[in-house]
Parts: C-alpha cells; structure tokens; sequence
C-alpha cells in the first residue's frame, strides 16, 4: 500500500485524512462539479492502488532455494543454492520465530505472538492468507505424508493439527513448552522445552502413546535411521550447562549412552552417512559418523548459532548475532562463505526448484 493509500485508510490517521479530504473539498466547492469529479476519481484511485497489499521480490519457481527466519527485524531471507548468493529479503515486519513451505510456492510463517499463521506465495511475492491459530505457536512442522500442518503452542501446551487449508482437525495435549518436533514412520516426537519429557504422539491415532523422560531444558533433536535412535540436546538446567548429545532407542525409549558435544548442543541435521551438531555455547559444529558416533571433524560457526541444515554436500549455518549465514562444506568442515542475511537469523529450510 503507498503512503497516500496508508493514510486515508489507516484509522490512526483519520484525523489527518479527515483534514485531508475538508481541503479537497473546498477548493472542490470554488472550481466546479468538474474538478470535483476529476479529484474526487484520483482519491479513489490512489485508495485502490494503496490496497493491494505489500509487494516483495519474486522467487524464482526453478530455483533450489535455502530459507532463513531472521527474527530481529522480523524477515525472511532467499539463499540461491547453487552459487550460494543472497536474491532477496522480505522484509514482513512480524514477530515471527520460523517458516514452512506447504508446497514450492506456498510459504508459512509463524511466532509465539502472532495470532495468525501468515500465508505467502513465492512466485507472486505476496501475502495470499492467514490461519487463525492464536497465540503461542513456537514451531511448525508438515507431516511426512504432506496432508496436515502440526503446530506446537507453548501458550496451551498442545499440538495442534491443520489441513492444508488452515482447518483445526485435531488437538493433543502434552507437557510444558512444546518445542522441538520431528516424525518418524507415522510417531511424532514433541520435546517439551519446559518439562522433562518428549512426548510421543501416534499420528494415525491422534494421541500421546508414551513419554520419554529427558533432561530438563532439552531442545533440538534427530532421529538417526541408521541405529534408529533418537538423539537429542538442549541448553542445561539453571547454572549448569548441557555439553552432552542424549542418545535413547526409539524401540525402548530408554537413554542408551551420552556424546560429548561441548557447550549448548541444541540443533541438528543429517546427510547418509553423517549426524552434525551445532553447539550453541561454543558456536562449533562437530560431525560424526552415523554409525559409530566417532568425530570426524569440527569447525566454528560465527557468533551464537541456532540453525543449521545440510543441503547437498553443504551445511548452513544462522550466526545469529552478526546477521550471516555460514556456509560449510562438509567433506573439508571449512567455511567457504558467509553471506549477510536479514537481522537474526533463527531457523532455516530449503525449497527444491520445479
């Protein structure tokens, strides 16, 4: 919307317009029905094009895209993958905490104090609809079947499952501060970020089935598929910080042995042969064989890292305080470029080109 359009429209400014429109008409009321009818058509038409909404940089349908949630300024950012250079920053100007793509074109964002889960299209570059969720969502995932939206709400305590078109099918409850959340083969973990537990949800059934004991404080997780384990980290519990990967088995839900990860392990992901850990304390990022667990490199990762994601043979890292995504190549564990981003980058996901 321009400025002119902003202005008559936006209630806050109704004085202003009022004022505007008074001055109109009596330079209006001196010249003629003519005049009247020709300032009178250029209002109108300024209104209307002031509402069509905020426009943003189109993205590229055939593009292999990495996404970032820059929280600080409340942005997202465009990574082209192929020559690892930036193609644009929305600038949304919301609280919002991540995003998700329901398809290649369709992309939600989302934060714990947004009311509504906000709806845009890349090809267009435009806000296309939202989803009255309320507040409290903290995470956002799409079930591995792409049928339904999950959604985590640390204000409730509950997950909450959407149609593709924004409808409530179903919701769980579970314990305090659901955060962290993965599936795997139709179970959907949930790591409550408040509580000592992850709750395990049966998706078919539509209901908590189990809950594994966790350390307090536990956040960021992944399961292994190699060993069929799941491995999880988080910040510790009050003056003592967390410097262990929690590893359990997903057939028992019992805690199977300990990774040493330095401070604050709290992210992950994967390639096929290789778990990467992002700690969040000492800003290092440290790969380890799939199978055995062993290190087998490590490289630090700008200034207070949150998200992370291998993509090809590439990990992507948010260097949350000085704005940047770090690139890293995963055969050397180098950082081969760094690339500044929107204020705060918090979470990162990737849009495979058509």
């Amino acid at each position: 919307m321009n400025e002119l359009g902003k202005g008559l429209l936006d209630e806050n400014n109704f004085t202003l317009s009022s004022q505007l429109f008074v001055i109109v008409q009596a330079r209006i009321d001196r010249r003629g029905e003519n005049l009247k009818r020709l300032v009178m058509t250029v209002i109108i038409l300024i209104v209307l094009s002031g509402c069509t909404g905020d426009r943003y940089s189109t993205i590229p349908s055939n593009e292999d895209i990495i996404v970032t949630t820059n929280i600080k300024d409340g942005s997202v950012s465009f990574i082209q993958e192929k020559n690892n250079e930036l193609i644009a920053t929305w600038q949304l100007k919301k609280a919002i905490m991540g995003s998700l793509l329901l398809d290649n074109d369709t992309l939600i964002v989302y934060g714990k104090q947004l009311s509504k889960v906000y709806l845009y299209s890349l090809n267009k570059g435009k806000q296309i609809g939202s989803w009255n969720t309320g507040e409290g969502v903290a995470n956002a995932i799409l079930s591995s079947d792409k049928k339904n939206v999950i959604l985590a709400n640390q204000d409730t305590n509950e997950v909450h499952i959407y149609s593709l078109k924004g409808e409530k099918e179903k919701t769980i409850s579970v314990d305090k501060g659901p955060l962290t959340m993965l599936e795997d083969k139709g179970i959907l973990y949930v790591v409550n970020f408040n509580d000592t537990t992850v709750s395990v949800i049966d998706l078919q059934k539509r209901k908590v089935i189990h809950a594994i004991p966790v350390p307090a404080s536990s956040t960021g997780a992944i399961v292994n598929l190699q060993t069929n384990e799941l491995l999880l980290g988080g910040h510790g519990n009050g003056d003592t910080i967390n410097s262990k990967v929690f590893v359990y088995s997903l057939a028992t839900g019992k805690e199977v042995h300990t990774i040493e990860a330095s401070s604050m392990p709290i992210n992950f992901t994967a390639d096929s042969d290789h778990v990467y850990v992002l700690s969040h304390g000492s800003n290092m990022l440290r790969k380890l064989d799939s199978s055995t667990y062993q290190e087998e490199g490590a490289v630090e990762v700008g200034s207070n890292p949150f998200s992370v994601f291998a993509y090809k043979k590439q990990i992507y890292v948010g260097s949350y305080d000085s704005n940047e995504v770090y690139v890293v190549d995963t055969d050397s564990m180098k950082v081969i470029k760094k690339i500044v981003v929107g204020k705060g980058p918090f979470h990162i996901i990737e849009r495979k080109g058509e």
